[in-house]
């Protein structure tokens, strides 16, 4: 099962290469795809348990009556034209596309697979399916499957998630109206997404209210934790493909905005680093493990390997912060929620890992 990854990485600017197509989902946080390490932390939108795929309301561009339909919506690879209210969608991005569908009541009739997951869903999205039927999950090798999505017979593709839809849009559109990123698909904002989506589902109303939950929330987290957050600094760092480390060095990459948004700012000893591999990212000598210490350290990791490898490092043990436990071990999936927020992850990134962060915060 092996469909193109995002190296990109966030939703919320990271400017990393585009992947070959051969790459693997599951190694999506591996190597150049160390640059999907961003925090996003708020509160939940819509709470109802989803129905399947029907219902919208428009936004972008919209045509005659009835609920905003027909809608054309403009994008980056080209337009989608909505005839009248979707009932049969489909999604072909790496995880997002599913989050909102799933968060504004939509369950599609058919998704590529969230493949870091064993399920092939994010544990936001079953929360939120609830006792709602899942949606099939099309199998997918070094290209989509376009025979195999002609015979489900979508009326909507979304694919705003989608890092290889340069390529596939022809295709998609052949099939059925396909809605793309509107900028590009790593630096369209969750916000941007949600909107997107909810006009060519119908469901604009909804999805304003959801983005306007999740901002409260992130406010209300600010406020909640300014005393243990304010001011502090946080270095985000993981292990790249080749074992070395990497980190976050950007103030503008999603981890790092996000994180200001709750008062916390990039450690300034990792903002002059030289980027190397994914835009955003610098590569740290062992020998200058020194240079990620900050009054709270964040790292991720894919395996228990990987952990034990640098927590045995005496290197790192070494850290300031390490050693006052100022830090915070995420795992792939945690990791996830952070690097791709929406109306879903977020809440799930605010539930089960700011505790951690505040924790961590408090010890600085």
């Amino acid at each position: 099962m092996k469909q193109s990854e995002p190296q990109k990485g966030t939703s919320m600017v990271d400017l990393s290469p585009r992947p070959a197509r051969p790459f693997s989902r599951r190694l999506f946080l591996s190597g150049s795809a160390a640059g999907a390490l961003t925090l996003g932390m708020a509160a939940c939108g819509s709470s109802d348990t989803p129905t399947p795929a029907t219902g919208a309301s428009g936004a972008p561009t919209s045509g005659a009556a009835g609920a905003g339909f027909p809608l054309t919506i403009e994008g980056a690879e080209g337009k989608a034209i909505i005839p009248s209210q979707p009932g049969r969608v489909l999604t072909v991005g790496f995880m997002r596309d599913v989050d909102e569908a799933v968060s504004l009541g939509v369950v599609p009739i058919a998704i590529t697979p969230q493949t870091n997951f064993d399920s092939g869903l994010a544990p936001w999205v079953e929360a939120k399916l609830g006792g709602a039927k899942a949606p099939q999950q099309i199998e997918v090798e070094d290209n989509l499957p376009f025979e195999k999505i002609t015979e489900l017979a979508p009326d909507l593709i979304l694919a705003t998630d989608s890092y290889t839809l340069a390529d596939d849009f022809a295709n998609l559109t052949a099939i059925a109206p396909t809605l793309s990123y509107q900028d590009d698909v790593a630096e369209d904002t969750w916000q941007t997404r949600a909107k997107r989506i909810g006009a060519a589902l119908g469901k604009a109303d909804a999805a304003e209210k959801a983005i306007a939950d999740v901002e409260s929330g992130i406010a209300a987290a600010k406020d909640r934790n300014k005393a243990a957050l304010e001011g502090k600094t946080f270095t985000f760092s993981l292990l790249n493909a080749e074992g070395e480390l990497a980190t976050v060095v950007l103030p503008t990459d999603a981890s790092a905005r996000f994180l200001s948004q709750l008062g916390l700012k990039l450690s300034d000893q990792v903002t002059s680093l030289p980027q190397a591999g994914p835009a955003g990212r610098a590569v740290v000598a062992k020998e200058n493990t020194k240079l990620l210490d900050a009054d709270v350290v964040l790292f991720s990791f894919r395996s228990e390997d990987e952990r034990k490898q640098v927590e045995g490092d005496r290197l790192f043990q070494a850290l300031p912060a390490v050693k006052r436990g100022a830090y915070v071990a995420l795992e792939v999936g945690e990791a996830l929620s952070l690097a791709f927020p929406s109306t879903l992850s977020i809440p799930f990134a605010l539930e089960k890992i700011v505790p951690k962060v505040v924790a961590a915060a408090t010890k600085a």
